[in-house]
């Protein structure tokens, strides 16, 4: 098989069931291109059989091969899209493909993607989905509040298309939530849409806590909108502190009118309030400088395994 022109970045956790019937539609959607493709299967420190069943995986189709990379531990699904990714930038792919691998994204989007070529990212949308009543009402208050704060709308996760320009920017900045940061590239992008679907095997591993948890850490990504929320505040409480205070001074020196008592209480609160808005601002500021400074960028944690089937 030639050099790949695709590669395929899938994180695994104990995906035992789910991961045999998850290659085998992948390849199937793969084997329809007209171009060598490779699938980096990441495993997330699995503790059942997830391994030993991807390393026992053996593409028929002429255009596809596998690559099962491992995790020393369970390091979460966002550093392993980061280490995925980190294995596929050595490969000669020039798009890559992210798609989570307990079949609730649709391969058969990648067929669509892969016909793209005039945008440096490709968001796969997220359209109906399975999930229960207050999940997806905890969803949208999730979207309207990252609406608020990010100026932008999010309909989509970490499933998506990038080329090798987005990739460079991904393995060079730090990233805790790949869909947030990937929607603040200034570069050419585009939406599909596709329904999510149920997992292939088992229930979600992400309880109402964990998933509460990864969705607010996209705002993470947009951590100096946050911040200008904060010094917004401190300003419009600055102006409203001082007229508040000339008021009480113009009442106190040019009339016989005596000082309510609340009004005082009023300028006190304003003022913690306008210390307390600085001092988010400040720290938040020192804060997000710090973590754009990626401790472990461009460090391989991936063991390569052998046993799979690698690009030539």
């Amino acid at each position: 098989m030639s050099a790949p022109n695709i590669a395929v970045i899938a994180p695994c956790f104990n995906e035992e069931g789910a991961v045999l019937p998850f290659l085998t539609e992948l390849e199937q959607v793969l084997a329809r291109l007209e171009e060598p493709c490779i699938i980096i299967l990441v495993d997330d420190g699995s503790l059942d059989a997830t391994r030993e069943k991807a390393l026992s995986y053996r593409p028929s189709s002429a255009n596809v091969t596998i690559q099962v990379i491992a995790l020393p531990y369970t390091m979460g699904h966002q550093e392993a899209i980061y280490q995925g990714l980190l294995y596929a930038e050595s490969t000669t792919a020039r798009r890559f493909v992210v798609i989570d691998g307990d079949g609730e994204d649709d391969p058969g989007a990648i067929g669509e993607l892969a016909s793209i070529r005039d945008s440096s990212i490709v968001f796969v949308g997220r359209g109906k989905r399975s999930e229960s009543v207050g999940f997806q009402l905890g969803y949208q208050l999730y979207r309207m509040v990252f609406r608020l704060v990010a100026g932008k709308r999010i309909t989509f996760g970490n499933y998506s298309m990038i080329d090798r320009r987005v990739l460079a920017a991904v393995l060079d900045r730090s990233f805790v939530h790949y869909a947030a940061f990937l929607s603040k590239q200034q570069v050419p992008s585009r939406i599909i849409v596709r329904d999510r679907r149920k997992r292939l095997d088992g229930h979600s591993k992400m309880g109402f806590g964990s998933l509460s948890l990864h969705a607010f850490r996209s705002l993470i990504e947009y951590s100096e909108e946050v911040l200008a929320i904060f010094l917004k505040a401190f300003l419009y409480m600055s102006v409203i502190f001082l007229l508040s205070s000339l008021t009480i001074v113009g009442i106190k020196v040019f009339t016989s009118l005596a000082i309510p008592g609340w009004a005082s209480i009023l300028s006190a609160t304003l003022f913690n309030s306008m210390l307390l808005c600085l001092g988010f601002f400040v720290i938040g500021l020192l804060l997000a400088n710090t973590a754009h400074r990626r401790e472990r960028a461009g460090l391989h944690l991936y063991e390569v395994l052998p046993g799979s089937t690698s690009a030539s």
